[in-house]
């Protein structure tokens, strides 16, 4: 079946990866697992007898999810598609509850984010979106609290990987692949997007290189608090004293202290990033 056909046949029809549940719209089953969406009133009475005739149409024995089967390098032909730019969504779900539905629960997480080219579950336990439009920061940073009403609803508890913007599909399949085995070895967290899982890895593979530029006060359980906060805060003193729950001004005088001790101002940019990138590769909690 030419999926693209039928959209010139039915421009005022959509792709779905799940059936649409609002009242007087069509959904006809198509054979890489999405569904042909329209509109009743948009539809002639020829038109909906072919309709009828494509979703009755035995379908194949063993239907083949083609975007699944590109991105994990079942084979290298990518769907068609008119989508310039893609960014996957990965998941990890566990249900309290085994009779829930994964393809009900899979259509909910999609409909918490715009722009969901396709979805699917790759195990039994983790799966994918696939977006044609990068999620916004504003968007992803509102995904944490719609995810705790989703698991709430369905009795699961999920963990996403917001990955990278590819512009092609080539770059696509390629960090489909690393951002899932990304997936598998950062810690479980609601939400985590690139920027935060990939900077530990890196730091990871060159922490034996790395640990030897932390002296001392950079091996300190207070300090790497005090550089984590003023990191996860861009610098700002006055936000990261509230979460070290201590006045301003005693964070600005450990700050002060750090840097006649180490030589490194925490107050720049460039040496932030530095001393937040050498308490990765040495951890306080690893130092004896």
């Amino acid at each position: 079946m030419d999926i693209q056909a039928l959209l010139q046949w039915y421009p005022q029809a959509r792709l779905t990866s799940s059936p649409v549940t609002a009242e007087h719209v069509r959904n006809v089953p198509l054979p890489n697992g999405q569904f042909l969406c329209v509109a009743e009133a948009d539809l002639s009475p020829r038109e909906r007898a072919l309709l009828a005739t494509i979703a009755t149409a035995p379908p194949s024995p063993h239907p083949v999810d083609q975007w699944s089967a590109f991105l994990t390098g079942t084979t290298a032909s990518a769907p068609v598609t008119a989508a310039k730019h893609f960014q996957v969504i990965h998941f990890h779900v566990r249900f309290s509850d085994p009779s829930q539905s994964k393809a009900q629960w899979r259509g909910a997480l999609a409909d918490l984010v715009d722009d969901v080219l396709h979805g699917a579950f790759t195990s039994s336990s983790r799966g994918y979106l696939l977006l044609q439009q990068p999620i916004s920061a504003a968007a992803s940073n509102d995904l944490g609290g719609l995810l705790a009403l989703l698991d709430d609803d369905f009795s699961a508890t999920t963990h996403l990987l917001i990955g990278a913007h590819y512009d092609n599909l080539k770059q696509l399949a390629q960090g489909f692949a690393f951002e899932t085995q990304l997936f598998t070895t950062i810690p479980p967290q609601a939400v985590t997007r690139m920027t935060t899982a990939l900077i530990p890895e890196l730091v990871a593979t060159q922490a034996a290189r790395l640990a030897p530029l932390a002296d001392a006060c950079l091996r300190d359980g207070a300090t790497q608090q005090l550089i984590h906060a003023l990191y996860h805060t861009q610098g700002n003193v006055r936000q990261a004293a509230c979460d070290l729950f201590v006045h301003r001004n005693t964070l600005l005088y450990r700050i002060d202290k750090f840097e006649r001790a180490s030589g490194y101002n925490l107050k720049q940019m460039d040496d932030l990033v530095y001393c937040y990138l050498l308490t990765l590769a040495c951890p306080a909690e690893k130092i004896s």
